[in-house]
C-alpha cells in the first residue's frame, strides 16, 4: 500500500527580486506628503514667475478679475524681487531660448534698451546714416550696401516678437540690420501699461529705421484707457472704432515721421472663433488707416494664412508642400511660420516701396 501523502505545504509568495538578486520592497508615499510636495512646488513656481504673472495681469482688461489678480500677485512679486528669484527666472528663460524679443519671451524691457546704430553715433545730426547728408528717394527705400546697411525695426506685441526674431534669418545681415522691438502683452488699448506712441518715438529717434514692420492688436480686445488709466472708450460701443483708429493713425504718423516706410501686418485668423469678429474689425481699421497714410502699406495676414473656404488652418500650402506654420495656441506662428511671414512681408515691401530683393532670402 502506498503511504499517505503529507499535506502540501503552502508556498509563501516570495518578494520580487532585482536583477542582482537583492530583495526589495516597494514603498508608497503617503497621500498627505504627496499633497505637501505639490503645494510646495506650486508655491515655488508662483514665487519664481510672480513678476511675469503680475505684468500679464497689469495688461489685462480693467475689471474685478484684474483687480483680484493684482491684489494677490503684487505682494508675491515683491517677495520674489526681494529674494532675487526674478533673476533666476530670467536665467531659466534665457537658458531655454525664451529670452526677451524671442517667441514666448517673458520679459518686457524698458524703452531705453532700443539700440543706437553705429551710423547714428558717427552722424548725430541724423542724415539717415548716409554720411554725405543725401536723402533717399521719396517713393522708394534707399539701396543698402555693406557699409550702409538698411535698418529694419519690427514693433508690436508677442506676434511681432516672434516675427522679429525669425526676420533676422530672412533679411541678409550683410545688408540689413534688424531691430526686434516686440513687447509681449502690449497693444494700443493700454498706454497706462505700455505706451507704444512714446516707444515708437524712441525707436525712430534712436534707431532711425528705413523700414518699420508693425504687428499688434491681439491684446486690444478691451476698452481703451488713457495714459493715466482713465477709460476713453468702452469696447463694444460705437466710440471704440474711431478712438482706436486715431491711435493706429498716430502710430503710423510717428513711424513715418523721419522718412521710414511702414508695413502694417494685420492680425491672422485665430482658432478661437470668439475673437474673430473683433479681430476682423481691427484689420479693417488697420487697412483703412494705411490707405490714407503716406508711406504705409497693409499686409493682409488674415487672408494669406487661412484655409480656402475662409476658416482657420494651422497649415500653409506652398507648391506641392503642406507645411505646419502655427503653434498649438491657435494664434502664434511656429518657427517656419514666422519665417514665411517675414518673407511675405518683405515681398510686399518690394512691390510697395522698392525694397531691393537682394536684401532677403526668398527660399525657406
Amino acid at each position: 500500500m502506498s503511504q499517505p501523502r503529507a499535506p502540501k505545504e503552502r508556498q509563501q509568495e516570495r518578494p520580487p527580486e532585482s536583477a542582482a538578486g537583492v530583495l526589495y520592497a516597494r514603498r508608497l508615499m503617503p497621500a498627505g506628503r504627496v499633497l505637501i510636495v505639490i503645494l510646495v512646488t506650486l508655491l515655488g513656481w508662483t514665487l519664481l514667475y510672480a513678476p511675469t504673472l503680475k505684468r500679464a495681469a497689469e495688461a489685462s482688461p480693467i475689471g474685478a478679475r484684474r483687480t483680484v489678480s493684482l491684489a494677490l500677485l503684487r505682494p508675491i512679486s515683491a517677495v520674489s524681487d526681494w529674494i532675487g528669484l526674478n533673476e533666476l527666472a530670467g536665467s531659466i528663460e534665457r537658458a531655454v531660448g525664451r529670452e526677451q524679443g524671442r517667441p514666448g519671451g517673458a520679459f518686457v524691457p524698458p524703452p531705453e534698451d532700443i539700440p543706437l546704430t553705429p551710423e547714428e553715433e558717427e552722424d548725430p545730426k541724423g542724415n539717415g546714416g548716409n554720411g554725405d547728408g543725401a536723402t533717399a528717394e521719396a517713393d522708394s527705400i534707399r539701396a543698402p550696401t555693406t557699409d550702409r546697411k538698411l535698418r529694419v525695426a519690427i514693433v508690436g506685441d508677442s506676434l511681432a516678437a516672434g516675427l522679429g526674431y525669425f526676420a533676422e534669418r530672412v533679411f541678409l545681415p550683410r545688408l540689413v540690420r534688424v531691430s526686434g522691438q516686440g513687447r509681449i502683452s502690449t497693444g494700443l488699448s493700454r498706454p497706462d501699461y505700455f505706451n507704444w506712441p512714446y516707444t515708437m518715438h524712441r525707436i525712430v529717434d534712436r534707431f532711425d529705421p528705413d523700414l518699420v514692420i508693425v504687428m499688434l492688436g491681439e491684446n486690444d480686445h478691451q476698452s481703451l484707457q488713457t495714459v493715466h488709466g482713465d477709460r476713453e472708450a468702452r469696447i463694444g460701443t460705437s466710440a471704440w472704432p474711431p478712438a482706436y483708429r486715431e491711435r493706429v493713425l498716430r502710430m503710423m504718423q510717428i513711424a513715418t515721421s523721419r522718412g521710414a516706410k511702414v508695413v502694417w501686418a494685420g492680425l491672422p485668423i485665430s482658432a478661437d472663433f470668439r475673437l474673430r469678429d473683433h479681430s476682423r474689425r481691427q484689420n479693417e481699421i488697420f487697412e483703412f488707416a494705411a490707405s490714407i497714410s503716406n508711406n504705409v502699406a497693409y499686409f493682409d495676414a488674415w487672408d494669406r494664412f487661412r484655409e480656402p473656404r475662409g476658416g482657420y488652418t494651422a497649415y500653409f500650402r506652398e507648391g506641392k508642400r503642406v507645411i505646419l506654420i502655427r503653434e498649438g495656441d491657435g494664434l502664434h506662428f511656429n518657427a517656419i511660420g514666422y519665417t514665411i511671414l517675414a518673407r511675405e512681408i518683405a515681398k510686399l515691401a518690394v512691390e510697395e516701396f522698392g525694397l531691393s530683393p537682394r536684401t532677403f532670402q526668398t527660399a525657406i
